[in-house]
């Protein structure tokens, strides 16, 4: 249990769910017809859904396919600038949280 407690006192988990995100999205082949989908709607067989055009959108960026990452979904540009932004937030306010319990301690 104290391991698990050191750990989470260095990584921001929130942080690195959004860096794992963007991993698979970078890495995954936006033009292949099914990959890996946690979408309860395209499991029912819906084709057509908000998020996942939105997740391919932001995989095309990765792939340097900003056309259709527009076509995909308006948004990816601005959900990577979004995400992008919290990613680094959450990873300074962590490190200044760090320091300062380090001063505290010691």
């Amino acid at each position: 249990m104290k391991n698990i407690i050191e750990i989470s006192k260095r990584i921001d988990f929130e942080a690195l769910f959004w860096l794992t995100a963007f991993a698979y999205l970078a890495f995954i082949n936006p033009y292949a017809p099914k990959h890996l989908d946690f979408c309860l709607l395209s499991l029912v067989g819906i084709d057509t859904c908000p998020g996942c055009g939105l997740g391919k959108s932001i995989s095309m960026i990765f792939h340097g396919d900003f056309a259709g990452s527009f076509n995909a979904h308006p948004l990816g540009i601005p959900a990577i600038l979004l995400i992008s932004k919290r990613i680094y937030k959450l990873i300074k306010n962590k490190i200044y949280l760090t320091k300062k319990m380090e001063v505290y301690s010691g």
